[in-house]
């Protein structure tokens, strides 16, 4: 993918593109490989990703359909993940990369608070082969509206 700078109205964006490596026999959980990204220098995108079908024991605040794993630790569930909410386009979905918030006061769980740092839109290819991250850094809405305005303009790399 050629170097250059990505945009949707004023809004840049970096975009990294991963292929299938494996999945499990029940077609719930696939693994990707990156395979190409328009930037050099970029922290949030690694080399391995895995997206899992929800399996409804989340807070329903949001209609997931999809859980995104990044592979920056050696164990998938103390991965950094968002999950992708569903959009009126089929393939498409959006989510948020979090920042921890390290307080003495703890969540009810007991884990460190998270705050919204970036918001993606995330393509995946009918058959589960390819996905399409794009990451807007320093962005986030909560706006229903905007959102659906952002991803109408938007140029989705999977057709």
């Amino acid at each position: 993918m050629k170097k250059e700078n990505l945009s949707t109205g004023n809004l840049e964006y970096n975009r990294a593109v991963y292929n299938c490596i494996n999945k499990n026999s029940l077609d719930t959980v696939f693994d990707f490989t990156l395979e190409d990204l328009n930037t050099s220098n970029d922290l949030i995108f690694t080399d391995i990703i895995r997206v899992e079908k929800d399996n409804g024991y989340h807070d329903r605040s949001r209609d997931f359909k999809n859980w995104l794993y990044f592979r920056d630790t050696t164990n998938w569930k103390r991965c950094k993940r968002t999950g992708l909410a569903l959009t009126k386009k089929g393939s498409v979905f959006y989510g948020d990369i979090t920042q921890e918030v390290i307080l003495k006061t703890k969540t009810p769980k007991g884990r460190d608070w998270e705050t919204p740092e970036h918001f993606i839109l995330v393509q995946v290819d009918k058959d589960f082969k390819k996905v399409v991250i794009d990451v807007f850094k320093y962005f986030h809405t909560y706006k229903k509206s905007l959102i659906d305005l952002i991803i109408n303009e938007h140029q989705f790399y999977l057709k």
